[in-house]
């Protein structure tokens, strides 16, 4: 779902120093600020049908919560942009943000020189002792997406150096520690607001952060702002960067798609969030429409919890696999927005094979291997989505039908986002509809989260999948420099994993947002984040 390079529009200049003794220096430079349209008072409105679990970056975990941190919060490193075919689009490049550039020394360790002149939106100055203070508290807490930091990053490992400048030591070999503080979990908080206001208590969710925002970001939160159907964020005075062109962002709670997309026409919001993907061409249609759209690191697919009967049974498993007609179900729910996957991850990933390229659309071999597990009679599950997604939908219904014809009766069970996401990973869903944005895209991104026994449930494996020999090949593998060792290691997880049935992959989507036609600059992310102190209004 989900961050981070919220100012940088345009070209920016890399120079690479090698610096004797030290490492690799980097200095990136940001294009002159002119660049930026100067502040029109523009007021943005936009339309979701799920609310954020949390504002909260240390526990935020679903794009939408993502999505308002990345307006309100910054991390050292953010993303850049690139040019394809002369259309911009977010890369994931790193580029400064509350760094101004870093020193990468032999041993992996990581020397940011920070930004000076910042202050907090209440007005608190930033330095290094907020960024110690802020990735320790993820560490801490132990919530949310918290993994990505604790798998490579500890307590002792982080060092002020200096007023401005912070010493970050991997506690374990990462090829690609650097990334790790462009994810919205690494966002910078205020010690002295947090501190105030319930401070860190470890393995506990500091519930008022949880709709209480309060960073250095381009946008701040008035809590008064925040109710069940609406939330706004006002440019922030304080902000140390070139003031955005929108002032002013209304998120609006539009449960009905078909409700978001006749405001979205009649032009009563500017972007809609939920629009079902066969009315693209339609919107097309409009003049005063337009549908930007662009690649993403996603891998999304049906999920078969192993801790719950028949899906414990591998037979079972492959029975779906060869069941599923995936083609077809990605063909009717995306729209062509979705590419169909032959593995864990997308193919633009280093490391990937089509490991799952056996399991074709086949159901004489479906009601094979469900004879072997002694259920040729089939049997009885429920499939679990959330409300709201129209792709979701799409594919419960599409999948009650193919399972039908091998005597598989699916019961179709929506979920309302906020408690989807929070529920989804602590296996009471037996099948499910799941997605996950490889936001460092990586193997070690695309896998171990979501393949390691050591992230079962809620830190990511909500298949519950637990193989030794997985679980070592995608560790180890993730500390090796050489690729060459890391793709024999990676490559031998996935082949494991299909010859498990471990999940059914299905596509690779991209990043679809209908917008009215005045919106301008809406750069699509890999990770699916958008900063909307990049976008214009005309």
């Amino acid at each position: 779902m989900t961050p981070r390079g919220k100012i940088i529009i345009g070209v920016v200049i890399v120079v690479i120093v090698v610096v004797a003794g030290l490492g690799t220096y980097y200095a990136l430079y940001r294009p002159n600020s002119s660049t930026t349209p100067p502040a029109t008072g523009a007021t943005l409105t936009i339309a979701s049908s799920a609310t954020p679990t949390s504002l909260d970056p240390a526990v935020a975990f679903d794009s939408y919560s993502v999505l308002f941190d990345d307006q309100i919060y910054q991390t050292l490193v953010g993303y850049g942009t690139k040019v394809v075919n002369g259309q911009t689009y977010g890369s994931l490049t790193p580029v400064p943000e509350l760094a101004t550039s870093w020193i990468i020394n032999p041993n992996g360790s990581i020397l940011f020189n920070l930004r000076h002149n910042v202050t907090f939106s209440n007005g608190d100055p930033f330095n290094a002792t907020d960024v110690q203070y802020s990735l320790d508290r993820v560490v801490t807490m132990s919530q949310g997406d918290s993994f990505h930091v604790a798998q490579f990053l500890n307590s002792s490992g982080i060092k002020v150096v200096g007023t401005y400048q912070v010493l970050v030591i991997p506690s374990a070999p990462d090829p690609w520690f650097l990334n790790l503080f462009q994810l919205w979990v690494t966002d910078i908080v205020d010690p002295t607001y947090i501190n105030a206001h319930g401070g860190v208590v470890k393995d506990t969710v500091n519930t008022y952060m949880s709709d209480h925002a309060m960073g250095t970001g381009p946008y701040l939160l008035n809590p008064n702002n925040y109710t069940a159907t609406t939330i706004t964020l006002n440019a922030n005075p304080n902000y140390y960067g070139s003031k955005p062109n929108i002032t002013k962002l209304i998120f609006e709670y539009v449960s009905s798609p078909a409700t978001q997309q006749s405001l979205l026409e009649s032009g009563s919001i500017n972007i809609a969030l939920n629009i079902p993907l066969d009315q693209m061409n339609t919107i097309k249609n409009y003049t005063n429409l337009k549908v930007e759209a662009g690649p993403t690191s996603s891998e999304y697919y049906i999920g078969l919890d192993e801790n719950v009967t028949p899906f414990n049974n591998v037979d079972v498993r492959k029975a779906i696999e060869y069941a599923v007609n995936v083609s077809d179900l990605v063909y009717y729910s995306t729209f062509g927005y979705g590419v169909p996957l032959k593995d864990v991850m997308a193919p633009s990933i280093e490391s990937y094979i089509p490991a799952f390229a056996n399991y074709t659309y086949n159901l004489s071999m479906a009601r094979h291997y469900l004879a072997l597990a002694n259920l040729s009679s089939g049997f009885s599950t429920s499939f679990y989505y959330a409300s709201g997604d129209p792709i979701g939908t799409a594919i419960a219904t599409i999948l009650q039908e193919e399972l039908a014809k091998v005597n598989i009766t699916v019961t179709l069970n929506q979920v309302e986002a906020a408690t989807y996401n929070t529920d989804v990973g602590h296996g009471t869903y037996p099948m499910f509809y799941e997605g996950w944005v490889n936001l460092l895209a990586t193997p070690d991104d695309g896998m171990r989260p979501l393949f390691s026994s050591h992230n079962l449930g809620i830190y990511g494996n909500y298949n519950y999948y637990n193989n030794s020999t997985v679980t070592h090949d995608v560790l180890v593998a993730g500390t090796l420099y050489n690729q060459s060792q890391r793709d024999a290691l990676y490559q031998n997880a996935q082949r494991i994993m299909a010859s498990q049935a471990v999940e059914v992959p299905l596509f690779n989507l991209e990043n679809v947002i209908p917008v009215t036609s005045n919106v301008n600059n809406l750069y699509i992310y890999p990770t699916f984040d958008i900063f909307f102190d990049q976008v214009t209004v005309s």
